[in-house]
């Protein structure tokens, strides 16, 4: 029995009836929740590898229990996904090689590429979300509430697992959850840790008028710009601090000073440096444990062990405190002039009709890459405008060629942008 299994049993022996996971249907006791992943671990002891279409918290953290109880490894599938997007990840993760660590398998968002599967250990998920719980100082009998949906490593590890560890109850809600409806559910479960991403923390800055504050506002997917942080002082002031973390190694980083631009310093068990390159310094880190697996199509199984670029570009204070400054591939070639997509993306953000932004390279023409500039607008944008406001700001190299509007730019569930997708838009 590993130790997620074993700290359930400890808690439905000492407080049986405290929630353990509320969905926005049903509320599952740790009691009860020792019994049901009981029941399920041993249906599964004569089976191989699970697969779940996430759509329920309560029925993830059942099945999590019960699949670290038994020792087999089960994948979280994305509810809102496709069958076709589901049965290729059924068939990586089924066609992984055997292993002697199974564990939890989760689908990369694919922001760059095909998305691919990756699986971890049970006691290095377990142990890693204790870490993290740790770092947010989350209490037993305190309550999490988390906007994301369960399929992802933020709210199944860094959510549902982590409440579990630290013998808390895990909120989860639909969907994009508008304002309204999330001042409700904060007043009525008295949430202490609201954990969501910088998309919704911009929208909830509208306003949420509840009658009491959760201690802690947890960001993470992507980093918080300027202005989301700006808006979300002056329309809420809740305490808001940043988190870091990736689907391949767990959560990595917590903030816990609220320092703007900062995602904190490393999680106890995660070891963090940067390593320089050519686009800047790379984020480098290493997990203590059983290493991850990644999973290919064709079967094959990479262990991420040792040290691992993660493709994100940062700086690290003398403290320790990393911050993030994009990803490798968002620095693009113009006939030999580098081009930080960060940087134009922060420029067109301050042009108020602008609600949000993405920059991409387009190659399709061989020789002439074209930087192609996609904007979530309202019905003020002029593109002349804009187009005056970049070459006040930028050298005329980082000026896009072409600009696309559009009513919402695709998002993966943490919210972070596809621009796999908005460059098959652009070649297709």
């Amino acid at each position: 029995m590993t130790e997620l299994p074993a700290r359930v049993e400890e808690l439905a022996s000492s407080v049986p009836r405290r929630p353990a996971v509320v969905s926005p249907d049903t509320t599952i006791g740790y009691a009860e929740l020792a019994l049901r992943a009981r029941r399920r671990a041993d249906e599964w002891r004569t089976d191989g590898r699970r697969v779940l279409i996430a759509d329920c918290p309560v029925e993830v953290a059942v099945s999590v229990v019960a699949a670290a109880t038994t020792g087999v490894g089960l994948l979280l599938l994305d509810a809102g996904g496709r069958p076709p997007e589901h049965e290729r990840a059924r068939d990586i993760f089924r066609a992984a090689p055997p292993t002697a660590s199974p564990g939890l398998g989760l689908t990369t968002s694919g922001v760059s590429g095909k998305p691919k599967c990756v699986e971890r250990p049970w006691p290095e998920v377990a142990a890693n979300a204790a870490a993290y719980a740790g770092t947010l100082s989350l209490e037993p009998g305190e309550v999490m509430l988390c906007t994301t949906p369960p399929h992802h490593s933020y709210a199944a590890c860094g959510g549902v697992i982590s409440a579990l560890m630290a013998g808390a109850t895990y909120v989860g809600t639909a969907r994009r959850t508008g304002p309204k409806a999330l001042a409700a559910a904060l007043d009525e479960h008295r949430v202490d840790v609201l954990c969501s991403v910088p998309l919704l923390y911009q929208w909830y800055a509208t306003g949420l008028s509840t009658h009491g504050t959760p201690r802690l506002c947890v960001s993470a997917g992507t980093p918080l710009t300027p202005e989301h942080r700006t808006a979300w002082e002056r329309g809420v002031g809740w305490r808001l601090v940043e988190h870091y973390g990736a689907s391949e190694y767990g959560m990595l980083t917590t903030d816990t000073e609220g320092r703007p631009g900062s995602v904190g310093r490393a999680v106890p068990g995660i070891g963090l440096w940067l390593e320089p390159g050519q686009a800047g310094d790379e984020v480098v880190v290493r997990t203590s444990g059983r290493p991850a697996r990644l999973l290919a199509e064709d079967g094959h199984a990479e262990l991420l062990e040792g040290p691992q670029h993660t493709g994100d570009l940062g700086a690290l204070d003398a403290q320790g405190r990393l911050t993030l400054l994009g990803r490798v591939g968002s620095v693009i070639n113009i006939a030999g002039n580098k081009v930080s997509t960060s940087e134009v993306e922060a420029v067109v953000r301050r042009y108020p009709p602008v609600r949000d932004c993405a920059l991409v390279g387009d190659t399709s023409t061989p020789g002439a890459t074209r930087l192609c500039l996609f904007v979530e607008t309202s019905a003020a944008f002029d593109r002349r405008e804009l187009m005056d406001h970049l070459a006040s700001s930028l050298a005329p190299y980082k000026v896009p060629q072409a600009v696309y509007t559009t009513e919402n730019l695709p998002r993966s569930a943490a919210g972070k942008v596809l621009r796999s997708e908005l460059l098959r838009a652009l070649q297709s």
